[in-house]
């Protein structure tokens, strides 16, 4: 398995993707940086400011899309450079495969989650605060990376399973990560029907918002008051992900296996 996914990262590493995603992740810092020094993020300030709002508005863009595009890239490789048919004749059984371009995916957003880390100290160091609680901030970005990693699984479903173009893929990457950004930053607050209302409770990005809400949410505001009764513990919070993440995954495999045989 070691050696398939350094395979895998190889064939990224050549076509500069994992360049690509130390890019995307650095993407907002500077104007975050320029929110923070306006005073224009509440009683937060500093690199707290910088963090909170890179993990809350940064990384459920970012990520996600960045993941879509190079899912559609590994998934893709083999269709484009006709080799599907040497791997038949490999000894690797599809689910090994598979495996091995999630894990990467997985590699990718840790690696997205140390970028964002170091943009936020940066940030926070320009507008002239320490750097606090920088255990249990490296914590919050690795799980929110992991969690916004599994959450663009459900996309490469359909990648794997519709198996067109890249623009395809690339925009139904960018309408299912805005969609769900939106449901997480207005569908439970702004709706009352009960079609959106499910959707903000299944889609990944409204579940991860509030666990994310509950810490940095200010006590004692009107926003607070409003978000507080949708608030969800990080268990809940894994466990529904995962359970995504789980069901998507055993989709891909059954689908790719399909297409090798």
């Amino acid at each position: 398995m070691l050696k398939l996914i350094q395979c895998e990262m190889r064939k990224l590493k050549r076509k500069h993707f994992v360049s690509f995603v130390v890019f995307a992740a650095l993407l907002f810092p500077i104007p975050f940086t320029a929110l923070v020094l306006a005073g224009s993020v509440g009683n937060f300030t500093g690199f707290e400011a910088v963090f909170g709002l890179l993990v809350t508005m940064g990384m459920p863009i970012m990520l996600p899309a960045a993941l879509g595009i190079i899912g559609a890239m590994m998934f893709f490789m083999e269709r484009d450079h006709d080799t599907l048919k040497n791997l038949r004749v490999l000894p690797v059984s599809p689910l090994k495969i598979v495996t091995a371009k999630i894990a990467v995916l997985y590699i990718l957003g840790l690696v997205f989650a140390l970028a964002t880390m170091l943009s936020s100290m940066a940030g926070g160091l320009i507008a002239g605060s320490e750097l606090s609680n920088m255990g249990e901030n490296i914590g919050i970005a690795v799980i929110t990376a992991l969690l916004y990693t599994t959450s663009i699984l459900p996309v490469v479903i359909a990648i794997v399973g519709f198996n067109r173009s890249y623009i395809f893929s690339i925009i139904l990457t960018f309408f299912y990560t805005m969609f769900d950004y939106m449901l997480a930053y207005g569908g439970m607050f702004a709706t009352t029907d009960p079609v959106m209302k499910l959707l903000t409770n299944i889609m990944p990005a409204p579940i991860i918002y509030r666990w994310q809400a509950s810490m940095f949410a200010e006590a004692g505001t009107a926003a607070y008051t409003a978000m507080e009764p949708y608030f969800l513990p990080l268990w809940i919070v894994i466990l529904t992900v995962a359970v995504i993440g789980g069901l998507s995954y055993l989709a891909i495999v059954r689908i790719y296996s399909r297409r090798e045989s």
